[in-house]
């Protein structure tokens, strides 16, 4: 835009001229495209799975890691997040059900949110519609990604524009590529400031060709197409999976943590019933109940029994100390329930953990 049009034959010296009318074109402009991401990020919104995130209520105060356990497991997981260059793009942790491995992902999502560093996650669940199927994996993803960088929801913002189905209507991959992928690699590395996404539970999609999808997808984007962000996975060894970990894509984007293989599991169960059964035993409300139980309570046999029957299983740890600590009941008299079930002698791990729950279901009040 010129200030004098067709002019000639003068000259101006020492003077400062301010075009008003361009200034307030770029403060329109630049309000324009503010009002445009603020609008993608509400009509986003409506494309997140319902509690899939960890900062969601579903997941706040859902069971994390004892303070005192998993040290090594969690500090190794988050020494992998703050890699600035990962050697292998996607951390997958697996083992069998009841092993902990959402409680380790959400302590991995609590302190890489602490740090800076967590750029979103989904925490998929069999029993709810929006949480067990991929439907909603990456736009979840997607807008978490727009509320950590005004930058990223531009691109997000600018994809949906150009195309709306990738909400609702676009193969697993385009909508990963151009939501997620694309918008995230468009950034320079030093401004992006985050370093892992977490998928919990990928067993909890029901659909098994998707779960294999999933990790293809992922695998292919750090491996061959250089994505900057590292993905924390969680899940079950189910037989297809196994089959996907032995690819070659695989092998060389991913680095596998057992947690059959943990050496610290049983001193961790430990930990975990010692300490609930000292926050019951300081528990105002049982302090009539349990006066006149000998101390120890319980005594360093039942403890090491529970070990045993918990066959390294945190979940039949947890579920032990919900029964012992409900507040209708007495402590001890549970505690007795408990160890009065007789035990399975199956090989299966989660036998007695079955025992514990049809005991306790027995024992339920009438709904009526």
């Amino acid at each position: 835009m010129s200030f004098f049009s067709h002019a000639s034959g003068f000259a101006i010296h020492e003077a400062n001229f301010v075009n008003n009318e361009i200034t307030e074109i770029t403060v329109n402009e630049t309000n324009v495209i503010k009002n445009r991401v603020e609008g993608m990020k509400q009509y986003l919104l409506r494309f997140v799975a319902k509690g899939a995130t960890h900062d969601s209520d579903a997941q706040y105060d859902a069971p994390k890691c004892h303070e005192d356990t998993r040290t090594q497991l969690l500090s190794d997981v988050h020494d992998w997040i703050k890699e600035p260059e990962k050697e292998t793009g996607v951390l997958l942790l697996h083992g069998p059900a009841g092993a902990g491995k959402s409680c380790i992902a959400r302590s991995t999502c609590q302190k890489a949110d602490e740090a800076g560093l967590i750029g979103a996650s989904f925490f998929f669940w069999r029993s709810a519609n929006d949480r067990n199927n991929a439907q909603k994996l990456f736009t979840t993803i997607a807008y978490q990604l727009a509320t950590k960088s005004d930058e990223i929801a531009k691109y997000i913002a600018a994809a949906i524009e150009h195309d709306p189905r990738l909400l609702h209507d676009a193969p697993l991959e385009r909508q990963f590529r151009k939501l997620v992928y694309e918008p995230c690699c468009l950034i320079p590395p030093e401004q992006l400031h985050i370093g892992v996404i977490v998928i919990d539970g990928l067993d909890e999609c029901i659909d098994l060709s998707m779960q294999v999808a999933i990790l293809q997808i992922l695998a292919k984007a750090v491996r061959y197409d250089g994505f900057p962000v590292g993905f924390f996975i969680t899940s079950r060894p189910e037989l297809h999976l196994q089959e996907v970990f032995d690819t070659k894509e695989l092998i060389f984007a991913t680095k596998l943590i057992s947690l059959d293989r943990a050496p610290e599991i049983s001193q961790d169960i430990q930990t975990v019933l010692e300490s609930g059964f000292t926050c019951t035993l300081n528990d105002h409300k049982f302090k009539i109940a349990l006066k006149s139980i000998p101390r120890p309570w319980p005594s360093t046999d039942i403890i090491k029994e529970l070990i045993k029957r918990s066959s390294g299983q945190f979940i039949y740890a947890a579920t032990v100390m919900r029964f012992i600590s409900s507040p209708d009941h007495n402590p001890n008299a549970q505690l007795e329930i408990v160890l009065g079930i007789k035990k399975s002698g199956s090989t299966s791990p989660l036998a007695d953990l079955d025992l514990l729950y049809t005991e306790i279901l027995s024992r339920s009040k009438d709904p009526e």
